[in-house]
């Protein structure tokens, strides 16, 4: 149905991220934590205004912005995980020295470029809702100005980026060279619609899946990633660990919706595919096992998630994929924000001697923080576990047993370091008394709201996956 109610979820963010920058430049407050509830605000309405769409498939600009359930489901979890992180940062920044109104101006921009990328079938739409995404988060990589790591993973992310989005644009020529348009197509559609020469679309897929890729922070393409993690404001890192990497998903379920098909270029394809997951695996996993420093770890911990969930993306099964990525979201964000409530006014990529015994002295920060990494690590009754369920039930069910034995093995790996924080916040005594925060509700109830969303979600999935069936059902072309 082409109607101007297509623009609205959009619309309302991009509004509200101009009404933000307004007020910063023309009222002058110390304090910019109003900026910041304007911005819950902001979120909130767009995410209503989707919402509303549910069911209707509103579209607009010849079908190049389309609202299906998909698109508004996948809107609606970054919309979440974006008002997370704005409640994390509202005392942060004046903590840090990073009080500038402009930063969730650069939020919700960021969001709308998220907006375009799930919501268009267009390629081109989808390049440039990336880059509005890409631009936003390289700023907000280097806000802290007087930080020099910051400033660092602020300039590593840009130079980085853009050869990813060079890589993105040369794969776009190479689809209008193989289908004579720049629509999303289905892989094999794609594979096989250049003239006698279906290697074209071959090279067009490759280039594409190493532009997302670095998004996503997929090995290869990762390397960026620890460095990123580790120098930018921590509720930055949370943003940019969650995400992109749900944009990133949304776009290649969207391309690899058709079956896979038994030509030798779609094989190839699967093939690439199956090794950037192992390889993700692996090396993020080994990775992680030497870290001390936590921020980090977790770095290379989302870098593993990220291969974990690829195996969903192979056996084509969306419905555990996007489960994966709502538990993700949670259990990111709310480790980072834990991280932030241990070390209030300090470097948060302390080591793990900065943790020792902080658990047991300050439990009401340790029990979440170390629920969260349960999680992380797999372990029942958690929304982790029940994810990892279904994406490895699914893909031995696609036969793709060899994968789901390393993916086991990595997750195995993944219970030492995750269990390293444990031990250090509960086994060890502490060289020097940390001071947690406690003067910050909005942190606190960003954590207790992960903690809730990851715990209930193993136990209770029910509401959830009815909604993402649904969704799913939409994936259509």
């Amino acid at each position: 149905m082409n109607s101007l109610l297509a623009l609205l979820p959009s619309g309302v963010i991009f509004l509200g991220a101009l009404i933000l920058l307004l007020c910063e430049a023309f009222i002058r407050r110390e304090n910019k934590e109003y900026l910041g509830y304007m911005a819950l605000a902001s979120l909130a309405l767009s995410a209503a205004t989707a919402v509303r769409l549910w069911g209707k498939d509103c579209s607009y600009f010849q079908g190049m912005l389309a609202w299906d359930r998909l698109a508004i489901l996948i809107f609606v979890i970054s919309i979440m995980g974006t008002a997370l992180v704005v409640l994390v940062s509202l005392k942060y920044l004046g903590r840090h020295e990073a009080n500038h109104g402009e930063y969730y101006g650069l939020l919700l921009l960021a969001s709308a470029g998220v907006s375009a990328m799930i919501s268009s079938k267009n390629l081109l739409v989808i390049y440039l809702g990336l880059e509005v995404l890409s631009i936003s988060s390289y700023v907000l990589a280097g806000w802290q100005k007087t930080f020099e790591r910051s400033q660092e993973a602020s300039v590593k992310y840009f130079l980085l980026g853009s050869l990813a989005s060079a890589f993105l644009v040369f794969g776009l020529a190479f689809v209008f060279g193989a289908s004579g348009g720049l629509e999303i197509l289905p892989l094999s559609n794609l594979l096989h619609s250049a003239s006698g020469d279906p290697y074209l679309g071959l090279g067009a897929i490759g280039l594409i899946i190493a532009g997302l890729g670095f998004k996503m922070a997929l090995v290869p393409f990762h390397m960026w990633a620890p460095d990123v993690y580790e120098g930018a404001p921590t509720p930055v890192t949370a943003y940019i660990s969650v995400v992109p990497k749900i944009a990133g998903f949304a776009v290649l379920m969207r391309i690899f919706a058709e079956p896979w098909q038994d030509s030798q270029p779609s094989r190839a394809v699967f093939w690439a595919i199956w090794a950037i997951a192992a390889l993700t695996m692996i090396a993020a996993g080994f990775s992680a096992l030497r870290q001390t420093r936590v921020k980090r770890l977790l770095a290379y911990s989302s870098i593993a998630h990220s291969g974990y969930m690829i195996i969903a993306l192979l056996s084509q099964d969306y419905e555990s994929l996007i489960f994966y990525l709502v538990v993700y979201a949670l259990m990111n964000i709310g480790a980072f924000a834990s991280l932030i409530a241990l070390t209030p006014g300090a470097d948060e990529s302390s080591d793990l001697d900065g943790f020792a015994g902080a658990g047991l002295q300050y439990p009401w920060i340790g029990v979440p923080l170390s629920l969260l990494l349960v999680s992380f690590a797999g372990f029942p009754p958690t929304g982790g576990f029940l994810a990892k369920f279904y994406v490895f039930s699914g893909a031995v069910s696609a036969g793709l047993v060899p994968l789901v034995v390393l993916a086991v093995l990595a997750t195995l790996l993944s219970v030492y370091y995750y269990l390293k924080i444990v031990v250090a916040m509960y086994m060890r005594k502490p060289a020097a008394e940390a001071v947690p925060e406690t003067e910050n509700p909005a942190l606190y109830l960003a954590v207790f709201l992960c903690l809730i969303g990851a715990v209930q979600l193993g136990i209770f999935p029910g509401n959830i996956a009815y909604l993402i069936r649904q969704a799913v059902q939409s994936l259509t072309f």
